[in-house]
């Protein structure tokens, strides 16, 4: 091999090593630079997107893009019971505060009347779709009852599920830290039976008594199935001057809530 054609090899070795470089070097340049460019764009992205969330939380608008083609018409709440189309208030001119270790203090917020939870909350451009909604929970500014008088029980029923003595704790603590009542706070034993067995009375429950039973499980009043007597059930409400149930349970349970609902009306 004579040493021209060596030197052909070598010069195009050379030159596809040059353009191998240069093409290497050159996609770095401009990756480099669209980086950059990424970079810029983001920066001035957020900028502008922080003022603008600026000038919206100054006229009370969230956060985000609107859109168009959205509608909430045709809202249907759900239809309550309220104690105060039939029954005379207790609580008129009551203001509603919070007692918080003998001391009273606002609310931040008092739940208006037609204030509600939609149910149904998926929406597409141009939907019509008429809304369920359902009654928002929380303080409201008038109160039914006096809180000077109300004499509360609370009652377990059926299989056991977690979070019951929470729930316990929490409307205990509520009643008297939140409502603050002066009347006592029963807790039915065993279920239906505990409002007439006497083999299981109810007990009285405070703050004191129900400070530490969230840590345990099940439910620290008993549950059972059956036991539902509504002529004893309501005997002891009428004995005892109970103005607020609540009735801890699933289906069946609440069943037997609405039958002790109905038979008070008729009281």
């Amino acid at each position: 091999m004579g040493a021209s054609s060596i030197d052909s090899k070598s010069a195009l070795i050379a030159g596809g090593t040059a353009a191998a470089v240069t093409y290497y070097l050159s996609k770095r340049h401009f990756d480099n630079k669209t980086i950059q460019l990424r970079k810029e764009k983001y920066d001035r992205d957020q900028k502008e997107r922080t003022a603008q969330n600026a000038t919206r939380q100054d006229s009370g608008l969230p956060n985000g893009v609107k859109l168009g083609g959205f509608q909430s018409d045709n809202v249907y709440l759900q239809d309550l019971e309220h104690l105060g189309k039939y029954f005379a208030s207790e609580g008129e001119g009551i203001k509603n505060l919070m007692e918080l270790g003998g001391h009273h203090a606002e609310y931040n917020k008092l739940i208006g009347p037609e204030e509600c939870i939609l149910a149904n909350i998926r929406r597409g451009p141009g939907s019509t779709a008429v809304t369920r909604a359902f009654v928002r929970a929380g303080p409201r500014k008038e109160l039914h009852f006096n809180p000077k008088k109300v004499n509360a029980a609370i009652v377990t029923c059926g299989g056991l599920c977690p979070g019951l003595n929470n729930v316990i704790r929490e409307i205990t603590r509520s009643l008297f830290y939140l409502y603050g009542i002066e009347g006592k706070c029963y807790g039915i034993v065993g279920g239906y039976s505990g409002f007439y067995d006497p083999k299981t009375p109810p007990i009285e429950l405070t703050p004191d008594t129900v400070r530490h039973i969230h840590n345990k499980g099940g439910t620290m009043l008993g549950s059972s199935r059956g036991g539902f007597d509504i002529d004893k059930i309501v005997d002891f409400i009428k004995k005892k001057d109970i103005r607020q149930l609540y009735v801890i349970g699933g289906d069946g349970t609440h069943r037997g809530a609405f039958k002790i609902h109905e038979t008070c009306m008729e009281l």
